[in-house]
């Protein structure tokens, strides 16, 4: 990702590492759901689940330390409040609209007796909202992660019918989970990767 003078200040490093951590425990949400409707073999479901709390706790720590980094980041000294109420009433109005679509799909999908579409259409909904995050937190990685998420929840919908199965698992919900899990660990990866360099960056200025 290229510098963006923008991500080395202390509010937006914060603000990363809270965003981190949400979907730290998003990710986390869905792999407990599939490994549990999974039924997979004893052994191989608690080998699986380990691994599973050893990511996270990993990732866990890692989005701790990086706030904790940022925290001690010295605070700006020129703040442009105007701006930073746009940016919070846009994220407002982007979280707002999908927690509203969370709330309402199931109950759509239930008149129309399309139950089955609930988890892809759930993941669709939280794949679209990071578009545009992308555009108002400078975050161009969201703009791949909502898309490649979107595009494969699309086409399952599209092409995959609801009595398709992988193992004990409906495919309709478990190939967009799937791609959503390891999408998401790569970009959490990723970006707390990139957190630590612009932590480093902007400590090395401040104590200049």
């Amino acid at each position: 990702m290229k510098i963006n003078e923008e991500h080395t200040r202390r509010t937006a490093q914060i603000w990363r590492a809270g965003g981190m951590i949400w979907m730290i425990s998003i990710t986390l949400f869905f792999e407990i759901y599939n490994l549990f409707f999974a039924k997979l073999p004893v052994l191989f479901s608690t080998v699986l689940a380990i691994v599973i709390i050893a990511t996270s706790t990993s990732l866990y720590a890692w989005s701790l330390k990086t706030l904790r980094l940022a925290k001690d980041l010295p605070e700006e000294k020129f703040i442009d409040v105007a701006k930073r109420r746009k940016l919070r009433k846009a994220f407002l109005i982007v979280i707002i609209i999908e927690i509203t679509g969370f709330n309402i799909a199931p109950f759509v999908l239930l008149y129309f007796n399309q139950i089955a579409y609930v988890v892809p259409i759930e993941i669709l909904i939280c794949a679209i909202h990071f578009i545009p995050l992308a555009s108002i937190f400078k975050m161009p990685v969201y703009y791949w992660l909502g898309g490649i998420v979107a595009l494969i929840t699309i086409i399952t919908i599209l092409f995959v019918p609801t009595t398709s199965q992988l193992g004990n698992l409906r495919a309709v919900s478990a190939i967009p989970s799937l791609g959503f899990i390891i999408s998401n660990l790569i970009i959490i990866i990723y970006v707390l990767n990139d957190a630590m360099k612009y932590i480093g960056k902007n400590a090395r200025i401040s104590m200049s």
